[in-house]
């Protein structure tokens, strides 16, 4: 990439998701800025001085053998990089932005201090380009997502052995995340996904964030997860439902969750477009006559590509007098290889009762890898 863009050096930061720090410096703490020259050797800069400490105790100097970064510069971030990139005039930035318009992860301060301090350099931004790269993953990436999806499987054990009438929705998170971190694993930021009620609308916890009592699960609920099951960096999803009692709506949403499901894997394999899988999950959507709020797919390990989100939704009676937006549309499109990897998301709703099942997904030579089964389908607990 360096030599088609004719690149003297690239900064690459991190972000929330991406991680881009940690992919290329090898370091387990997120934070700092690789700075990697077209010719010599790399630099990792921190403005943290604690991270940097962190090679030289106990656990750190286990790894030393391992790390392939020698020059660790800690302080001013925007000096550093200054003199990291200095005398080079075209330098590519990774972070600055993405597929998503809301994508990146530098802030527009400290952004304004560093192109300040490097007012000789050219900076290109090849955040997306370098995602796309991205896609595709290694076969030591794949056995860790692999593994990463065996931890979410687990976690999705845990989920149901928690989720019982008379429970309260932090025992229920507290079973996952315990489970995840048990197993060496590690959830992406923010944390899971969770929200039970009747109905239930996919979101956060709301205990978490603006306080009060979590929430005790009564009959007639559903609960619903998003467990991001983390292994070094690779991302895996899945996507738990419970009803406690089924009756005639559940059982429509949660036949046109698994039908979008298994659309989505049927229609995955090489050279099919991303835009193809997706049409043919929200086919079975529109075809159950409910709702879809979320992607019903996406990438991870970078998250970057999501589908339409808000498919079906408009003029609904369903949905009358609720904020509504127009479908938003997918953040791009791009041709299927072996080795990208998948969050299997679909939801189906009707008002405000949901269904969302999925998993991960690996792109194989010849179609594609389910790595998870408990969240792949909705789950009924008799009341």
């Amino acid at each position: 990439m360096m030599d088609a863009e004719d690149l003297s050096a690239v900064v690459a930061f991190g972000s929330t998701f991406d991680r881009t720090d940690v992919y290329l410096s090898g370091e387990a703490i997120p934070g700092g800025i690789v700075v990697l020259p077209r010719t010599g050797e790399p630099t990792l800069i921190t403005g943290v001085g604690a991270v940097a400490l962190l090679r030289f105790d106990d656990q750190g100097e286990r790894l030393a053998d391992s790390r392939w970064i020698s020059d660790l510069r800690t302080g001013p971030p925007p000096l550093l990089i200054a003199q990291a990139v200095g005398g080079r005039a075209r330098v590519g930035v990774i972070g600055l932005g993405g597929a998503s318009p809301f994508g990146g992860g530098i802030p527009h301060g400290a952004w304004e201090m560093i192109t300040s301090a490097t007012a000789e350099v050219e900076w290109v931004d090849i955040t997306l380009s370098f995602a796309r790269a991205r896609l595709v993953k290694s076969p030591e990436e794949q056995e860790l997502f692999r593994h990463a999806a065996e931890i979410g499987e687990h976690a999705s054990r845990a989920f149901l052995d928690a989720a019982r009438v008379g429970a309260r929705e932090s025992d229920v998170f507290a079973a996952v995340e315990a489970e995840i971190t048990r197993r060496g694993g590690h959830s992406a930021g923010p944390g899971m996904i969770l929200r039970s009620g009747n109905p239930a609308f996919g979101g956060p916890i709301e205990w978490g964030w603006a306080g009060g009592e979590p929430p005790i699960l009564r009959p007639g609920d559903a609960i619903g997860a998003e467990i991001f099951a983390c292994c070094a960096g690779l991302e895996t999803q899945q996507q738990m439902h419970v009803q406690f009692g089924s009756d005639d709506i559940h059982r429509r949403l949660a036949d046109a969750a698994r039908a979008a499901y298994q659309a989505g894997v049927a229609a995955t394999r090489p050279g099919v477009m991303f835009s193809d899988v997706y049409a043919a999950m929200h086919a079975e959507i529109v075809a159950a006559d409910v709702w879809s709020r979320p992607p019903v797919i996406q990438t991870v390990s970078p998250g970057l590509f999501n589908s339409p989100m808000w498919v079906n939704a408009q003029g609904r009676a369903d949905l009358d007098g609720y904020p509504i937006p127009g479908v938003i549309p997918a953040d791009g499109d791009f041709e299927l290889r072996a080795g990208m990897t998948f969050a299997f998301q679909p939801a189906a709703l009707l008002g405000l009762r949901q269904v969302c099942v999925g998993g991960a997904v690996l792109v194989t030579a010849d179609g594609c890898e389910e790595l998870n089964a408990l969240a792949t389908r909705s789950h009924v607990f008799d009341d």
